[in-house]
């Protein structure tokens, strides 16, 4: 058994996950009664919040000694023992996050100006962000991750440690 360095998970993510699920609870719970008035909308929107309640779950991504994994925190996964995505540590040459891009001044006003006129919105929240692992072999993995920035960084900075220290052992 290999020893756990750190898990990436967002509790923004869990808690948004959890009154998801409690939603489809009510659902649940204000359809039923009203099976009698129409059977076919209720079975419809009951398997709906069922389904939803058995496959919806935040990610993680936990680090171990020798290999990086992500799995998903759903009923799904519990039930079906899913293992997630898994790259062996000695199989990666680095990682890295996306690189953002460079702006002008120009871009930078323009975009500033934009954001002055334009309606508010939720910037990025629900956008995966990927976390891409270089391998030996000279093939990319991604994991999209709604992981917070800081902690996609930690992850990156944990394996390029262990890839560099295994590197220095061969």
């Amino acid at each position: 058994m290999t020893k756990r360095l750190y898990t990436g998970f967002s509790f923004f993510e869990f808690i948004n996950m959890l009154f998801l699920r409690l939603a489809c609870v009510f659902g649940l719970i204000f359809t039923l009664p009203h099976y009698d008035e129409n059977p076919v909308l209720i079975i419809i929107v009951s398997a709906i919040c069922l389904l939803l309640m058995f496959f919806l779950g935040d990610d993680q991504i936990i680090v171990y000694e020798d290999r990086v994994t992500q799995i998903t925190n759903s009923f799904s996964s519990l039930i079906f023992k899913s293992k997630g995505k898994t790259i062996k540590m000695n199989e990666i040459k680095y990682a890295h996050l996306q690189s953002l891009p460079k702006s002008s001044p120009s871009e930078i006003g323009v975009a500033i100006l934009l954001a002055a006129v334009l309606p508010k919105g939720n910037i990025d929240r629900d956008k995966a962000r990927p976390i891409f692992f270089e391998l030996k072999n000279g093939d990319t993995l991604k994991f999209d991750t709604n992981l917070e920035s800081n902690k996609m960084k930690k992850i990156v900075e944990i394996v390029n440690s262990l890839t560099q220290q295994t590197a220095s052992n061969n």
